[in-house]
């Protein structure tokens, strides 16, 4: 009986390991399957919305997203409207981008941008963008979000 025991003890002991080793190399794989499953998305104030639209530009790519007025309930009177430029080639030493936020088809604002600096200047064409929130440097190129008035 204590031979069976403890070849028992064993077993479980090594299935333990396999289980935990397990569980270790596959969180990954386990926490992607786990998100996808319980439909959780990331919150637009942080990843910045939908792309909208996409404009290649040749060596590089501008993704215009989606204005955001997300609030906790409902929507908020001011939000924001991100655009992200990334590289294919390389980016330009200073971006200069016409946007259409709205999607009427004209030009809402201009945005320029020095890749170097990082320093942004805001043209106002519609009276509903109020200014340029932040701008932040990615490994694979640049953000900014420019301050909106929900209309």
């Amino acid at each position: 009986m204590p031979k069976i025991r403890s070849i028992a003890g064993y077993m479980w002991a090594g299935a333990a390991i396999i289980i935990v080793l397990a569980t270790f190399f596959g969180s990954g794989f386990f926490s992607r399957t786990l998100v996808a499953a319980s439909g959780v998305k990331i919150s637009p104030l942080y990843s910045g919305g939908e792309v909208m639209r996409s404009v290649d530009h040749g060596s590089y790519k501008a993704l215009i997203h989606r204005p955001v007025f997300d609030a906790l309930i409902g929507e908020s009177k001011e939000g924001f409207v991100q655009v992200n430029w990334e590289p294919l080639a390389g980016l330009p030493p200073v971006i200069e981008e016409p946007v259409d936020y709205n999607g009427d088809g004209k030009e809402d604002f201009s945005i320029r941008i020095d890749t170097k600096t990082g320093k942004a200047t805001l043209t106002r064409i519609n009276p509903l963008v109020l200014s340029v929130i932040n701008t932040v440097k990615l490994d694979n190129g640049w953000v900014v979000r420019v301050q909106l008035k929900k209309d």
